[in-house]
Formats: C-alpha cells, sequence, structure tokens
C-alpha cells in the first residue's frame, strides 16, 4: 500500500513538473514565434507538408521572418511552384558562399521577387534555385545587373533562342554584357543567321561580338553570308569561293578577329567586290597572310581590273604582294596596256617587275610612244620591249628616255639644216646628242629630255653646251642643267678679296677697293680656274698699272683707265690661252678662267703712308747720329793728348798748367781705356 502511494505521489509530482515546465514554454518568445509563423501559414493557406513543414517549424525566427516576407511580397509566384513552402524556405536561408551571410537581405526582397516574376512569366522552367543562382552573380557590391539580366532572359525567351542557363551564368560570371548579346543574338536571329552562342562567347569578347554580328547582317543583307553547317559542306577548308561569288561566315570573322584585323573594313571590302561582280578566291591562308590595307588594295585592283575586261590570277597577285611589288602600278601598267593595244601580258610585267624593279607603267607608255613613233634602236631596228627591258633600271625613266630620243630626232633638221652627217640612225651629232651619248647618260642617270632640252636651249641662246657637258653637268653636285644656265646667262658683281695695298712711284701706299663683273663660261664650267685665281690675277694687275703711274695723284686722276687697263690685260691674257689651248691637250684648260671677266671697277683708295719720304726721313737721322758719334770720337782723342803732355811736362820739370794737370791726374788711371775707346 505504501508503495503504491509512494508510486502515486511520484507520478504526481511528474505531472506537476510537466504541466509547469508546458506553461513555461508556452508563454516562451520561441513558442509565440512558432504560432505567430503557424498562424501566418494558415493565413496564406499554405498546406502543411508533414515532415518538411515540421523542418520549417524548427528553422530560426530570423529565417521565419524572411519566410514571410517571401509569402507577403510573392504569395502568388512562390504558389506557382511545385513545393511553395519548400522554395521559400530555400530562399530566405540559402547563404553567400564567400562570407556565409545570407544571400538575400531585407531591401533586396522586392526586385528579387519583381525579377523572378518576370523570367517565370516566360520561362516555366526557370525556379527558385536557378533564381538564387541568378542573383548571387548578378547582385554584388560591385554591380547590380539583376534586372538587366532577367529582361534580357525574357527577351531571348521570347525570340525562342537556345541560350541555356549554364552559358548565361559563365558569361555573366566573366563580367560580360548579356544584354548586349541577347540583343545581337535577337538581331542575327531575325536574319536568319546562325550562331553557336556558348562557342562564340567564350571566343569573342563584347566589342568582338558587337563587330561581328553587325557584320554578318550587312553580309546577309548583300546576300554574302554562308552558314557554318553550308560551310563545312561545300569545303572544308574553308575557302572564300561558293559557287560563283564568295560568302562571308561567323568562323571567319571570328578568326580575323582573334587576328585583330579590321573586321568592319574585311566586310565592306567584301561588299565592294560583291557589288562589282568580282569573284574573289583567296584561300584562308592567303587572307591570314595579308593585312587590312594589302586586302583592300588586292581587291581594288582587281575590281578596277575586271571593270576594263582584264582577268588577272589572284594567286599571282598576292605572290606579287608578298615580293613586295606595287600591286597598283601592275594593274594601272595593265589596264594602260590595254588602253594602247599592245601585246603585253600580266605575266610579262609581273616579270619585267621583278627582274627591275623599274616603274612598269612607264615601261608601258614607253613602248606604246616607241610603237607609235618607230623608234629606232643602237642598231637601227625598230625599238622592241626587249630594248626597253635591256635598257631598265632601277629608278629610270624609260618614257623620258623615248621622249628625248624622238626629240633629238626632231631637232636634227633645225641644227644641222645644211648638212646630212645624222647617220643611219637619224640623231643629232653636232651638239653630241648621238645615240651612245643618249644611252650612256640613260644608264648613268635615268633621265635624257631634260638634258636634251637643256642642251638645245643653250644653243639657241648663244651658248656653248654639248650633250656630253650637259650630262657632265646632271652628275654635279654644285650645279643643276638650270642654274648652270642662269649661271652663264646672268652677270654677278663682286668685291675682290683680299684686298692689297701697292706703293707708287713717289713711294705713296694706295690699297684700291674693287668691284668686277663676271658670268661664266659654260664650256669651262669645270674645267676653267676658280674665282680665288681670278681675283689673284686681278689683284697683280692692279698693281703693276699702279707701278706705272708717276705719284698717287695720277693714280687718283686715271683710275677708271686703269679699271679698263686691268679688263683688257686680263681678258687678253685669257684670249692668248684659249687659242693655245685648241692644240693642247684638254687638261691645260685649267689655265683659263672659268669666268668671263665683263668689267673691273675700281671704286674707292685709300691713301696710307709715303713710304719714301719716311726713309729719306730715317736715312737724314742716320747720318746725323754718325756725324754726332764722329764728332765725340775727335773730341775724346783730343783730350786724352792733352792729358798725356802734362804728365810729361811734369815728368820733365815743367809746371805744367794746373787746371790741365789736375784733370790729367784724375783721368790719368783711365788713359788706356781712354785710347782703347778712341780706337773703337
Amino acid at each position: 500500500m505504501e508503495l503504491i502511494l509512494i508510486i502515486g505521489l511520484v507520478v504526481l509530482v511528474g505531472i506537476i513538473v510537466f504541466i509547469i515546465i508546458t506553461h513555461q514554454y508556452s508563454d516562451s518568445e520561441d513558442a509565440k514565434e512558432r504560432r505567430a509563423f503557424v498562424k501566418f501559414m494558415k493565413a496564406m493557406k499554405i498546406k502543411s507538408n508533414g515532415k518538411y513543414y515540421k523542418y520549417a517549424l524548427q528553422l530560426d525566427k530570423t529565417v521565419h521572418s524572411r519566410i514571410m516576407k517571401c509569402f507577403t511580397i510573392a504569395r502568388e509566384l512562390l504558389m506557382t511552384l511545385d513545393n511553395p513552402l519548400e522554395a521559400s524556405v530555400y530562399i530566405a536561408s540559402a547563404k553567400n558562399n564567400s562570407n556565409d551571410k545570407p544571400v538575400l537581405q531585407d531591401m533586396d526582397f522586392d526586385k528579387f521577387f519583381y525579377c523572378f516574376r518576370l523570367i517565370r512569366n516566360v520561362d516555366a522552367f526557370f525556379d527558385e534555385k536557378k533564381m538564387m543562382e541568378a542573383y548571387s552573380i548578378c547582385k554584388t557590391d560591385k554591380k547590380d545587373i539583376l534586372e538587366p539580366f532577367a529582361r534580357a532572359w525574357v527577351d531571348q525567351k521570347n525570340a525562342e533562342l537556345q541560350i541555356d542557363f549554364e552559358t548565361a551564368k559563365e558569361f555573366v560570371s566573366k563580367g560580360r554584357d548579356f544584354p548586349l548579346f541577347v540583343n545581337l543574338d535577337i538581331m542575327a536571329k531575325r536574319s536568319e543567321i546562325e550562331i553557336d552562342e556558348k562557342n562564340i562567347i567564350n571566343d569573342i569578347d563584347d566589342n568582338g561580338l558587337k563587330i561581328i554580328i553587325y557584320s554578318l547582317i550587312r553580309a546577309k543583307y548583300e546576300g554574302i553570308y554562308m552558314s557554318e553547317e553550308e560551310s563545312c559542306k561545300i569545303n572544308k577548308a574553308n575557302v572564300l569561293e561558293y559557287n560563283d561569288t564568295f560568302k562571308i561566315t561567323v568562323e571567319l570573322l571570328k578568326s580575323l578577329y582573334v587576328l585583330k584585323r579590321d573586321v568592319n573594313r574585311f566586310t565592306n571590302t567584301m561588299i565592294k567586290a560583291h557589288t562589282a561582280g568580282v569573284k574573289i578566291n583567296f584561300s584562308m591562308t592567303d587572307l591570314y597572310s595579308l593585312s587590312d590595307d594589302q586586302f583592300d588594295i588586292l581587291v581594288s585592283n582587281i575590281i578596277k581590273a575586271s571593270d576594263k575586261g582584264i582577268s588577272i590570277d589572284q594567286k599571282d597577285l598576292i605572290r606579287q604582294n608578298i615580293q613586295g611589288n606595287d600591286i597598283a602600278q601592275l594593274v594601272k601598267a595593265l589596264i594602260k596596256a590595254n588602253e594602247f593595244g599592245l601585246d603585253l601580258t600580266p605575266d610579262e610585267l609581273m616579270n619585267y617587275m621583278n627582274n627591275t624593279h623599274c616603274d612598269v607603267v612607264k615601261f608601258v607608255k614607253a613602248y606604246n610612244f616607241a610603237v607609235k613613233h618607230n623608234l629606232p634602236s643602237e642598231e637601227g631596228t625598230p625599238l622592241s620591249k626587249d630594248h626597253l627591258v635591256e635598257y631598265s633600271r632601277p629608278n629610270a625613266d624609260l618614257f623620258d628616255y623615248v621622249q628625248g630620243l624622238q626629240k633629238a630626232i626632231d631637232i636634227k633638221a633645225m641644227v644641222v639644216e645644211a648638212r646630212k652627217s645624222g647617220g643611219s640612225n637619224g640623231l643629232v651629232t653636232d651638239l653630241g646628242i648621238t645615240y651612245p651619248n643618249l644611252k650612256r647618260h640613260f644608264m648613268k642617270f635615268g633621265s635624257v629630255l631634260g638634258a636634251i632640252g637643256a642642251t638645245i636651249d643653250a644653243y639657241q641662246q648663244g651658248l656653248q653646251m654639248s650633250f656630253p657637258l650637259a650630262s657632265a653637268i646632271c652628275a654635279s653636285e654644285e650645279f643643276d642643267l638650270d642654274s648652270a644656265i642662269y649661271w652663264a646667262q646672268t652677270p654677278e658683281v663682286m668685291t675682290v678679296k683680299p684686298e692689297i695695298t701697292c706703293l707708287s712711284k713717289d713711294g705713296v701706299q694706295v690699297t684700291p677697293k674693287i668691284n668686277v663683273t663676271v658670268r661664266g663660261k659654260l664650256e669651262l664650267i669645270f674645267a676653267g680656274y676658280d674665282l680665288d685665281v681670278l681675283f689673284k690675277r686681278i689683284n697683280e694687275a692692279v698693281t703693276m698699272e699702279f707701278g706705272l703711274a708717276a705719284d698717287y695723284e695720277e693714280i687718283m686722276k686715271t683710275l677708271p683707265q686703269i679699271s679698263q687697263n686691268v679688263l683688257n690685260r686680263i681678258n687678253e691674257e685669257d684670249k692668248q690661252k684659249e687659242i693655245k689651248t685648241k692644240y693642247v691637250r684638254e687638261k691645260e684648260l685649267n689655265e683659263i678662267s672659268r669666268y668671263e671677266l665683263l668689267d673691273v671697277n675700281i671704286y674707292d683708295l685709300v691713301i696710307g703712308q709715303n713710304v719714301k719720304a719716311e726713309l729719306e726721313f730715317r736715312q737724314a737721322q742716320i747720318d746725323s747720329e754718325i756725324r754726332r758719334l764722329k764728332a765725340e770720337a775727335d773730341r775724346a782723342k783730343a783730350e786724352a793728348d792733352i792729358r798725356i803732355a802734362m804728365v810729361q811736362q811734369y815728368k820733365d820739370g815743367t809746371k805744367p798748367n794746373f787746371n790741365e794737370l789736375h784733370k790729367a791726374n784724375l783721368l790719368d788711371d783711365k788713359r788706356a781705356e781712354i785710347l782703347s775707346g778712341y780706337e773703337s
């Protein structure tokens, strides 16, 4: 009995304790929160889901608060999901992997569910997990692109693009502009352009995407687009040749962009060729080896040739470009040859460029000129293209050469009217314009037309210039033909330097200031002596003329006549030397000045010292000094004799003159010196 009472008492105490604990617990904050949560879920008509519902009840009150906020903001959206409570719990409790903090803060719920709602309206398979992943990569401390991402996702779904979520997520995580890509992809789809989104976004940056898509759309509009599938079927090497035209592919533009080529410029060039009806058959290898400028030049020149009905092997053009030849020049030469009706093929002109490195356009013009005027060669046969190839030299102007040849033939009658000395080749020989001279000059300097023209102009103006001399002037660093002719035609006034001082017969120094007027002698431009020698000769002649005058006053009175005499003296000497050189070797021409002395003008005279008077004055001074010294010597001898006599008187006992004796005694010890000094 007692045992039963004890057991009953223990049970009663346990019940009381349980009631107390239960009462205390029911009055705690957690219990209140759970009751509020349950009440909210019932109000939202969220059906309990057994085990998961119990799991939700055990969550932290902060999570409960977020769950309730989710349903408050987006109940309708959550109810469309398979398990609204599970979705809300996932959204409310999601943590950031980097800092283990809740992904959604209170202020982010509105934007999160706004974007989630946009996407769910068009994509029923976009669940809360994808939305949370999108949120985590689109909204951070440094960026907030959740709404643009959502709108871009809606746009691509409406456009029925095939962009999967993993591709989009990878694209955004790399900091790429997903809305831009979607817009570009939509534009491509509307233009029926096929794009492998995953591949292209991994290989090309945003700027490249924009450039490539716009280029593809333009290519599609112009009819030069080809899909990748067609490209693989037609030619796996991806040659740009398709039937009778060419096509642009996504892979082609992508490859060019990766190589840092100007895709827009390439597309423009391709469109230009297509518009002109030109077929481009460059391979991908050829295309990649060309720069943008080279590709533009090649296509532009192919179009030019096509417009003139000229067909050119494009492979040869590429080879010429690689060898550094001027493609534009080659095509221009072909067009010129076609206009002239010459039998010049592209291969011939290419070989000419490769072998001579000369201007092929001028070669074509020269050949046409030679054929048109039936010009002779050195052998007297018609001048052929083989002759012109033989004469070609880098930087030499063949067209200038044939024009000079024709001019030489045309002026024969004018220069040698009365004689027939041109020979079978019909060239002018009087002025040295012979075929060998023309060819020699062309081979050395490259231009004969100017030399012939200068020779004829000088001849007509009375100047002594031959074609060999003109050729020599071309080789000179001091002159060119124009400056040489001007030098020989134009008088120039110069001051004679250095100035010299002369002496007239009356011994007066005079320093003349001399101006001379000179003009070049074209025939002695290289052979004669220069101005320094001419000035020395003028000074010598002036000195001789001054020496003939009686005095300086006569020089001053006759300066004009002296100037004329100096001019005549020098010119007469030059004339005699010039006559002499006709019978001696040409090297002796340097005895003649290369300047013609036209006038001598002694315009001023500086009078210096009278040297004769100065010399006479100095001679008088010297004579006077000699006389004085002689008198002093005589006086010293006389005094010495007196002293000797007085000393002798004293020795003889005769009373001498004491004044004189005193003097003798004082100077007796220096007698020897006095005598020796007198003798000296």
